[in-house]
C-alpha cells in the first residue's frame, strides 16, 4: 500500500491490521530544510495491535537512506534511517492513566490519521539537529587547508615571522 493512505488509528490497532509500502522522500515536506536533495524513498511497515494492558498500539518501522545537508561543508551526507516506534493510540478514556507512563510515545485516536505524517514525524525525530560528516571527512576542512596556502594573508603571515 501507499503512504497516501488515511487510517482510523483506533480501529487499525484494535483489528490488528497491517500495511507496508514506500514513501518518496520528496513527499516529506517538513524535512526539506535538512535535506541536500529529495531523491530516494523510505520503506515502511505499520502494524496495529494491543499491548500487555490491552491498550491500542501502532508499531511503525521505517528504513532507508536520506541525503542530509552537512552543517560544516553544506555538502551531501548520506544518513541511514532505521526507526522502530511503538505508538500508543490515546483515547479520551485513557485520561489520567497516560500521566503515569514515563516513556509514552503516543498519538491521539483519529479516524483520519495520515500514514505519511506518522512516517515524517518519526523520521524528523530520528535525524540529528546539526548533521555533519565525521571529523576529517568533511570537504570544508580539506578546502580550508588548500585555500590558506593561496591566501594573500599567508604571505603577510610569512613576513611577520621573518
Amino acid at each position: 500500500m501507499s503512504a497516501q493512505a488515511v487510517i482510523d488509528s483506533l480501529e487499525f490497532a484494535h483489528t490488528g491490521q497491517r500495511m507496508q509500502g514506500e514513501v518518496k522522500v520528496a513527499q516529506l515536506t517538513r524535512l526539506a530544510d535538512s535535506l541536500f536533495d529529495a531523491g530516494g524513498s523510505l520503506r515502511f511497515s505499520l502494524a496495529g495491535g494491543d499491548d500487555a494492558q490491552r491498550r491500542p498500539r501502532l508499531n511503525l518501522t521505517v528504513e532507508g537512506e536520506i541525503n542530509l545537508r552537512c552543517q560544516r561543508c553544506l555538502g551531501g551526507l548520506v544518513f541511514p534511517v532505521a526507526v522502530e516506534s511503538s505508538l500508543l493510540v490515546l483515547t479520551d478514556k485513557a485520561g489520567g492513566e497516560t500521566a503515569e507512563i514515563d516513556d509514552l510515545d503516543g498519538i491521539p485516536a483519529d479516524p483520519h490519521t495520515e500514514v505519511r505524517v506518522l512516517i515524517e514525524d518519526e523520521v524528523l525525530l530520528a535525524i540529528p539537529i546539526a548533521p555533519r560528516h565525521p571529523e576529517g571527512q568533511c570537504s570544508a576542512a580539506v578546502k580550508s587547508t588548500q585555500d590558506s596556502a593561496a591566501s594573500p594573508f599567508a604571505a603577510l603571515a610569512k613576513l611577520k615571522r621573518n
